[in-house]
């Protein structure tokens, strides 16, 4: 089953779904952040910073159900997003993406680094149990690391 998901570049047409998945997966959790969530100035942020760069379709079974931010560079993969649609969530497809990554990171000999919302306990439990190390936070996140493979 997991053989299903497929990971796709970002066109600009993906612009309304990329919106659309970011309100459906982090609204409550910007609300418990912030205290709310105004749809005017999150779209206003999001149409300013959107790009295809970076940013990848999460498919299963030809259907759009994730969003992927990730950024690599010569030593490290930043998992910036990993957005699942609520009804896909809990079925291993987060932890499978998340773990190729770690595969591509490991045979790089690369860091991974992710931030996770303080209040969204159910992916710091994810990440914590794919080997994340708590690094660090800010005010609003924890910064996790994977890097036991480096020496």
């Amino acid at each position: 089953m997991l053989d299903s998901v497929e990971i796709k570049p970002v066109t600009n047409e993906d612009f309304q779904f990329g919106y659309d998945i970011k309100k459906e997966t982090l609204k409550e959790y910007i609300e418990k952040t912030w205290a709310k969530w105004d749809d005017e100035k999150q779209m206003e942020y999001y149409r300013n910073s959107f790009e295809v760069d970076n940013n990848f379709i999460v498919k299963f079974f030809e259907n759009k159900i994730g969003w992927l931010n990730i950024i690599e560079t010569e030593s490290n993969i930043d998992i910036n997003q990993i957005f699942i649609l609520p009804k896909y969530q809990n079925k291993g497809i987060g932890g499978k993406i998340i773990k190729d990554i770690m595969d591509k990171g490991i045979n790089n000999n690369k860091v991974l680094n992710l931030q996770v919302l303080k209040c969204n306990k159910k992916a710091q439990k994810l990440y914590e149990k794919l080997g994340f190390m708590f690094d660090d936070e800010t005010e609003t996140h924890y910064l996790y690391k994977y890097e036991k493979h480096i020496k």
